[in-house]
């Protein structure tokens, strides 16, 4: 099913008005999906050159994802911005530094996804979680998928990524100030030469396991921030995401 964002701003009104009307508490454990497959009415409305992007973007009433911006669609500094572009390969490559390298666009055909860039101006979380609807509310982290954006991938191309390099994604999670837990990632790295890494299509980064394939399940977070480590100015610092999942346990 394809995302409306009248939807979004409708769903959390059905939610606040729920949560105001009952009186018996029931409880709930779920996995959160943030897909970002939209439909051709929110693009035409909401989109400027394929992309969308605002100070906070709700999803599903409950998952936040912000960017450094002065408001909708303008202004853009730094951080999450929604993106429905499909690369081409006469794409300029300042339109490929929004755009994932994978040809079909969002993981598993979606028309949408995120790209986050790391500039000196950030916000300071990445993703929030709006819980105030619910009685009591408890996070867990648990996935989501990723992979390099097209820039990064020409970049590869062109020769211009080699023995040594890497792109490194971290991600921290927090209750208010306080970090509870931390992750990593590889979207390149071509620090082992005989198997190098160039994460070009969607892959899965499974954030119940910690690099050495340990459970190291993050719990009780509020938002997370993501910083991303390259080996050089050569590669962006960028990624994109796509179906962000968080195990929510929930009283409504």
């Amino acid at each position: 099913m394809k995302n409306s964002i009248k939807f979004f701003l409708a769903a959390l009104v059905l939610v606040a008005a729920a949560s105001c009307g009952e009186t018996k508490r029931s409880s709930s454990n779920f996995v959160q999906v943030t897909n970002f497959d939209m439909d051709d009415y929110s693009i035409e409305q909401y989109f400027v050159d394929n992309l969308m992007y605002a100070p906070l973007l709700s999803w599903d009433g409950v998952c936040q994802y912000n960017s450094s911006a002065d408001e909708l669609n303008k202004g853009y500094r730094g951080g999450f911005v929604l993106s429905v572009r499909k690369g081409t390969e006469d794409m300029s490559d300042e339109l490929a530094l929004k755009t994932s390298a994978d040809p079909y666009g969002g993981s598993n055909g979606s028309n949408g996804y995120m790209v986050f860039t790391q500039t000196s101006s950030m916000p300071e979380a990445d993703i929030t979680y709006d819980l105030s609807s619910f009685f009591t509310a408890s996070t867990a982290s648990y996935g989501c998928d990723v992979c390099n954006t097209l820039y990064n991938k020409r970049m590869q191309e062109q020769g211009l990524i080699s023995s040594g390099d890497y792109l490194k994604v971290k991600a921290e999670f927090y209750k208010g100030k306080t970090l509870v837990g931390s992750l990593e990632k590889y979207l390149i790295n071509y620090k082992t030469v005989d198997e190098p890494v160039m994460e070009n299509e969607w892959v899965g980064w499974n954030m119940t396991k910690g690099s050495d394939g340990n459970n190291v399940t993050v719990t009780n977070f509020d938002s997370v921030k993501f910083t991303v480590e390259t080996s050089g100015a050569h590669i962006d610092p960028s990624f994109c995401v796509d179906n962000y999942c968080v195990n929510l346990n929930v009283e409504y």
